[in-house]
């Protein structure tokens, strides 16, 4: 991920804004997809871009779109773009690395994701406030890819569902720092 994520620094990879656009709405109805394999959305000092969150909604139009955010919901205007790209089927999964900031994440009406030590042994488990955890089914299997589970994408799982990952990769300790921080 390294490798590519430099890459795209340099200018050597990645695409400009218009055509990646062009690019989803290309894609076939029903299409499950993801962006931002590293990174976040688009903004400035942490307030998410508008003209960006209405364009990849627009270009999603009847596919299975989905991402993953750090940003805050208490930002600018964060949490309406959030809940607009929510409920017109452009999945955004709020990031979280304590079950009371996923528990906040689903109270506010958006799905939530959650860091969990590499340690955990529990696959489900339920939250303070009654959220269930469930342990990305991909790390729990050898059977099951995200195109398979596509747990991560709303339509597939309840509203009270938080999807749990193990801390993992290049970046597991730094995420085991985050998770103990909290």
């Amino acid at each position: 991920m390294r490798h590519h994520w430099d890459a795209v620094t340099r200018g050597e990879r990645g695409e400009p804004l218009a055509r990646f656009l062009v690019n989803i709405a290309a894609l076939p109805a029903g299409q499950f997809w993801r962006a931002n394999q590293a990174g976040d959305l688009p903004h400035t000092a942490g307030r998410i871009s508008r003209r960006f969150m209405r364009a990849i909604i627009a270009a999603n139009r009847g596919r299975l779109g989905y991402t993953y955010t750090h940003h805050g919901l208490n930002v600018g205007e964060n949490l309406q773009l959030l809940r607009q790209a929510n409920r017109n089927g452009f999945t955004v999964n709020v990031s979280t690395e304590s079950e009371s900031a996923a528990d906040s994440a689903i109270a506010s009406g958006l799905p939530a994701v959650l860091t969990v030590s590499s340690d955990e042994t529990r696959t489900t488990w339920q939250t303070a406030a009654g959220n269930r955890v469930l342990v990305c089914p991909a790390q729990r299997s050898d059977t099951k890819t995200c195109a398979d589970c596509q747990l991560c994408h709303g339509q597939k799982r309840g509203r009270r569902v938080i999807i749990a990952f193990l801390a993992h990769g290049t970046a597991k300790r730094r995420a085991e720092s985050a998770i103990a921080a909290t």
